[in-house]
């Protein structure tokens, strides 16, 4: 479809980002799991950062520490598994939120992702919405819900006499095409279940959070094509 420049601008924008944090968090788990498996103490440096004719600083001994201490407890979580995945999940939905804002990005993801089925672009709308609002609000490893994740979509959902958001994806029907067979994203969010307290993993895995968050990235990537072409 013909976009006008605002929201080409902003299609770009939201996908360029979400490209930036697809990379980032493969490099950043490959690195994380290297430090686990090789000890890399040895060859902290004290490392800088360059703004022109000024220099920002890290210490050496915080990275030789830290590293140490990684690879010495390799069998357990470290603070790069968490702060990887959670800013990866953050950045990816925050970046997708804001760009379906706009109507002519809604209307190109409606068409040709969707097939004009509005059902499956507002359970789609409404994931992205859910896991955006959770993870922009929370910055632990463990992510407990409050009020402020969800009152708001929980109400939204009551209002048109609904509970649940019920999401189904299928790479085989659809037009993005991947080297998986019998590929798809499923997640069922029941609001009935969701309270202060419960942990945002007992309504959507992690395993669930990254293919549906891979899934963001492919569409980003399959549209850039169909910004000058008819979808349907």
């Amino acid at each position: 479809m013909i976009m006008n420049q605002k929201s080409k601008k902003i299609f770009e924008d939201s996908r360029e980002t979400i490209l930036m944090y697809y990379i980032y968090f493969h490099l950043g788990f490959f690195y994380s799991q290297l430090s686990k498996h090789e000890d890399l103490s040895s060859k902290s440096i004290d490392a800088r950062i360059d703004f022109d004719t000024n220099k920002y600083l890290l210490q050496e001994e915080i990275i030789k520490s830290s590293l140490k201490d990684i690879y010495e407890k390799h069998e357990s979580y470290d603070v790069f598994y968490y702060l990887i995945l959670n800013n990866y999940i953050r950045g990816t939905t925050m970046s997708l939120f804001e760009a379906l804002k706009d109507k002519e990005i809604k209307k190109l993801f409606l068409e040709c992702i969707f097939g004009n089925d509005e059902e499956a672009y507002d359970n789609f709308d409404g994931v992205v919405r859910f896991i955006r609002n959770t993870f922009s609000h929370n910055i632990r490893d463990s992510i407990e819900l409050g009020k402020e994740d969800y009152e708001k979509q929980r109400d939204y959902l009551r209002e048109k006499g609904k509970s649940t958001l019920n999401f189904f994806f299928d790479y085989n029907k659809s037009p993005i095409s991947i080297n998986r067979k019998n590929y798809t994203v499923k997640i069922d969010i029941d609001f009935s279940k969701v309270k202060d307290g419960v942990f945002y993993t007992g309504i959507i895995s992690e395993y669930q959070t990254l293919i549906f968050i891979e899934l963001c990235r492919n569409c980003m990537v399959y549209l850039k094509d169909k910004l000058g072409c008819r979808c349907v």
